[in-house]
């Protein structure tokens, strides 16, 4: 089993708190590299932040509501084949 993070990207928002704003994939689903999981607020604005690889969103480290930074570790996808 590999278990790879989802991180938060520099979004470039400086100063500005950036907001989990809602999980688009619950734990034990699938999701393909690339598919959006999670959705950000930054000042009014939402960012989405995609799956860095294929396999199953097994953990969410930062829930709705929960402000994170810049390298902050989101949740967990186990790409290992069932």
């Amino acid at each position: 089993m590999a278990a790879v993070p989802i991180t938060l990207p520099d979004l470039g928002a400086g100063d500005e708190p950036v907001r989990v704003s809602l999980w688009l994939v619950d734990p034990g689903q699938p999701v393909l590299e690339a598919d959006r999981v999670v959705e950000l607020l930054v000042s009014g604005i939402t960012f989405d932040v995609s799956a860095p690889v294929s396999g199953t969103l097994t953990r969410v480290e930062r829930i709705e509501h929960t402000i994170v930074a810049t390298g902050d570790v989101l949740g967990w996808i186990d790409t290992a084949e069932p």
